[in-house]
């Protein structure tokens, strides 16, 4: 563990609530990387080389000044971790006055530091999971090597499994990011990893939830989400696994994510008309709209009417309510619906071809 001149003024801000007096913090050379007052970063502190040598607390009178270099009267205490002396902490005044508060801050002192190190180990481990997940997902044939590495790191690959993708719809401070992982591991019992700049991936033991089960738990962590941080996150459920290659699972998982993409939640599971529309090519779907809506696009209330019949499955009572118009009037514009595409909107064939069309739009507008 090397002390950083960041930690160091961590350090002191959070030592000067003990004690009102100029503090400095040493690297293990005896150098001032850190001080209340900034005229002495740099500079070489005598006294604290002491300290490193002895590994004790050393107090500095005003004798000392004569005899040793870079000093003034204090109390220096070596900062100790694993029984290695990484620095030491110097306060400048009365040594009477601050060897009450040594203990203390010593204490504090090395306890910021410890904090410091789970901070930096949990950040590297996290870092490896996520590098461990990439290339998982990409592989076609589990080698024993990767599966000894996936157990140093926690990770257990034996199947069954399937992943799950949540995307935030926004991009969210880390802080914030590991806040929803926390939520999710304490709903869902996963593995789960931020991925990408709004995303989460995490992967669930099969034989720990059905999909009924899973969609619950995920239902309820969607709500509590939304209403506390007031974000709109969209899930996509994949397919299980039962060997230890998860490539399938996970590009299930983001196709569902794609084609429910104005849902809450999409298994691949449950897609049946969709997944066949989703392997259709762009080009095919801009010249399929064109054809079905024609001079429809001109018409924005009627194209809204069907918008809107569509989306309350041809419930024209329903429908008629909100668009504020009598029955009657939505008749009429089922009638120039149909004139003006050929289709009549109350036949399964023409809803059909209208609902694709809707669902082509919406993933490319023309």
């Amino acid at each position: 563990m090397e002390l950083t001149p960041e930690l160091g003024q961590k350090i002191i801000n959070e030592t000067r609530k003990l004690i009102n007096e100029d503090i400095i913090i040493l690297n293990e050379k005896a150098i001032i990387i850190a001080s209340t007052d900034s005229s002495r970063i740099g500079d070489f502190h005598e006294g604290a080389f002491l300290t490193i040598k002895s590994n004790s607390t050393t107090v500095l009178s005003e004798k000392h000044i004569k005899q040793l270099e870079g000093i003034r009267p204090g109390v220096n205490l070596p900062i100790t971790i694993e029984n290695n002396v990484i620095g030491v902490i110097g306060i400048t005044g009365d040594p009477n006055k601050i060897i009450p508060f040594a203990s203390v801050m010593k204490k504090m002192t090395e306890l910021l530091i410890r904090e410091n190190i789970f901070i930096q180990e949990t950040e590297w481990h996290a870092r490896a999971v996520e590098a461990y997940f990439f290339d998982w997902i990409q592989l076609e044939d589990i080698s024993l090597e990767f599966i000894n590495k996936g157990n140093m790191l926690g990770v257990d690959i034996s199947p069954p499994f399937r992943c799950t993708i949540i995307d935030t719809r926004q991009e969210l401070p880390s802080n914030q990011i590991k806040e929803i992982l926390n939520l999710l591991q304490l709903k869902v019992k996963c593995i789960a990893i931020r991925w990408g700049r709004n995303r989460i991936l995490f992967i669930t033991e099969e034989k720990s939830y059905e999909i009924s089960q899973l969609k619950s738990h995920l239902q309820s962590f969607h709500s509590y989400v939304a209403y506390k941080n007031e974000l709109k996150l969209a899930i996509g459920i994949g397919t299980i696994s039962h060997s230890p290659i998860i490539k399938e699972s996970y590009q299930n998982a983001n196709k569902a994510l794609s084609i429910g993409k104005y849902k809450s939640m999409t298994a691949y599971e449950d897609l049946l008309l969709e997944i066949c529309l989703d392997e259709i090519g762009i080009e095919v779907k801009k010249e399929f709209t064109r054809k079905v809506f024609s001079n429809l696009y001109k018409e924005k209330s009627l194209f809204q009417t069907l918008k809107v019949i569509l989306k309350n499955n041809m419930n024209l009572k329903q429908s008629a309510k909100e668009l504020h118009i009598h029955i009657n009037t939505l008749h009429y514009r089922l009638a120039r619906i149909e004139q003006l595409t050929g289709f009549n909107p109350k036949n399964t064939h023409s809803i059909t071809l209208f609902y694709m069309g809707m669902r082509f739009l919406d993933e490319h507008p023309i």
